[in-house]
């Protein structure tokens, strides 16, 4: 959002508004004016999907009615500090008082269409305030809106609940100079600061709690569980840190967000592919469905990357030519507009919440019991899985030169990222220390792989923009964008004469410490291990 969808305000909790008017009415700080700008009534209601993931996501939806028409508000929540709360808010009219919320025209309502999906929206509760407004001015303009509050919230079957509040917004350019009026008024009417907002007051007034995240079972891994129940600790808690950033991810305003979600889809997949031996057929089946969200969110993430670099770009010309990157900008925004409703098409579907239901079902049940593999102990195949992902490492890595292509190196990449999630799939919890440390070098080596890749894949897309859209660039954005693939060409190859000597480190102390913590924990040959089938794509 851009800085004008921003809110910034005091809020003071009153035990009256009366004496706060008597106060205002005296126009009783010299240098400052305070005009009445009228009273209005207030009819809000809130709203939220069954499974509140507005909430969720961070923010608030309120309709205001108004007469023929109604206005819709989505806000963000935030915590005050010293007293001000600065929120994020969009607004959209609506056509008639009962309209539904989800055909508001505009950024609003594309934003409450994208984190609702398929879920209808149902009330949480109503509020009725009466406001009187004032406006403050100083010798160079208007400061703020000073909004004294005295609000009703019913509660079903009980004596309606009322607060009374004093809210001053304030212009972002002009709070140093509201501050000692602000200060005054705080002293003379002994207000303090709101400890809630008037949504949390509501929520605890009608005996409301937003859930709390889904718990499906432990996530903590210990030395005396079997690989199966390892694999379950490590699914569990992936499965929490995916449907967490769920309602960020669909609101699209942190980049973040959808960045943890993938990351968590990844570590799904890769946490049934480290553990296939001891899974059942029935938790290794999510894997290929878990791949057609991955291919969705990554479709977006990879535009938000290449977006991301548009500031590290334009530093790259002086000021007066900065411009010629505006038309690969509007580009990449317009096929980021597009793989978002891709995405989004996705996480509506319903094979995307049945996939979400099933899954966590099986989570909460638990390994089977029946599944004879899964009952090896984690101790006696943990050093396996491991060591098998560091001799994929090894074979690849030790082929590495300088002039190798693009391809090897992304390979390698991908086979580091397989063994920095085994570490830490069984590191923390059955290894700890050691473990801990040989992860540390694999990530500095996955780290310089990763921006190896990135820097081809920026190259493979600008190259991709000139041949699909050079027709609708102007010159002097192809000249750009041919200076910029070079930058590119000459940092993977300063990426790759660092390579050496990160990959040297998986060679040194860490491992070989590992290496001996992890057979000195192995417990006694047992009857039989699976051994781990090839890895699947």
């Amino acid at each position: 959002m851009t800085p004008k969808n921003l809110e910034i305000e005091w809020q003071f909790a009153a035990l009256d508004t009366r004496p706060v008017l008597r106060w205002l009415q005296t126009q009783p700080l010299p240098g400052f004016t305070v005009e009445p700008e009228g009273t209005q009534t207030l009819d809000d209601t809130y709203l939220d999907t069954p499974d509140w993931r507005i909430h969720r996501a961070g923010y608030t939806c309120r309709v205001r009615r108004k007469n023929t028409t109604a206005e819709l508000t989505l806000k963000s929540m935030a915590e005050a500090s010293e007293g001000i709360r600065t929120r994020r808010e969009i607004t959209a009219e609506l056509a008639e008082p009962d309209a539904d919320p989800r055909t508001a025209p505009g950024e609003a309502g594309e934003a409450l269409r994208a984190l609702c999906g398929r879920h209808p929206l149902v009330p949480l509760f109503r509020l009725l305030t009466t406001r009187q407004r004032f406006r403050l001015d100083d010798g160079a303009g208007t400061l703020a809106e000073i909004a004294l509050d005295d609000t009703t919230i019913p509660v079903a079957g009980d004596e309606p609940v009322r607060i009374a509040r004093v809210e001053v917004e304030v212009q972002s350019e002009a709070l140093e100079r509201t501050r000692p009026f602000v200060d005054a008024l705080v002293a003379a009417c002994s207000l303090g600061p709101a400890s809630t907002s008037k949504f949390e007051a509501a929520l605890v007034a009608t005996g409301q709690r937003p859930p709390e995240p889904p718990s499906f079972g432990p996530e903590t891994v210990e030395t005396t569980m079997t690989a199966a129940q390892v694999a379950f600790a490590v699914l569990r808690r992936q499965f929490r840190v995916f449907l967490q950033n769920e309602p960020g991810t669909r609101l699209g305003e942190d980049i973040e967000a959808l960045h943890d979600m993938r990351v968590a889809t990844r570590r799904l997949r890769a946490a049934m592919s480290t553990f296939r031996p001891f899974l059942s057929p029935r938790t290794l089946a999510f894997r290929d469905e878990f791949g057609l969200v991955a291919r969705a969110l990554g479709e977006v993430r990879d535009l938000d990357v290449q977006l991301e670099r548009m500031a590290e770009w334009r530093t790259a010309f002086p000021p007066e030519r900065a411009h010629v990157l505006d038309s690969i900008e509007t580009l990449l925004l317009r096929r980021r507009k597009a793989a978002r409703k891709r995405m989004l098409q996705v996480l509506d579907s319903r094979r995307y919440e049945r996939l979400c239901a099933r899954f966590g079902a099986v989570l909460h049940t638990g390994p089977p019991k029946s599944f004879a593999a899964g009952r090896v102990p984690a101790l006696a195949v943990a050093p396996d899985l491991v060591e098998r992902r560091y001799r994929k490492v090894r074979k690849l890595g030790d082929r590495i030169r300088k002039s190798s292509p693009p391809e090897a190196y992304h390979l390698l990449r991908i086979e580091a990222k397989k063994l920095r999630y085994a570490l830490e799939f069984v590191g923390n919890g059955l290894y700890g220390k050691p473990a801990l440390e040989f992860s540390a070098r694999v990530t500095a080596l996955q780290d310089l792989l990763g921006l190896h890749q990135d820097a081809y894949v920026a190259i493979d897309m600008l190259e991709d923009l000139a041949s699909t859209a050079g027709r609708r660039l102007p010159p002097e954005t192809l000249m750009a964008m041919g200076m910029l693939a070079e930058r590119y060409r000459t940092q993977a190859q300063e990426l790759r004469a660092r390579f050496p000597t990160v990959y040297r480190q998986l060679r040194g102390t860490e491992w070989k410490k590992l290496l001996r913590l992890m057979e000195a924990q192995r417990p006694q040959p047992i009857a039989h291990i699976p051994s781990p089938p090839a890895d699947r794509p």
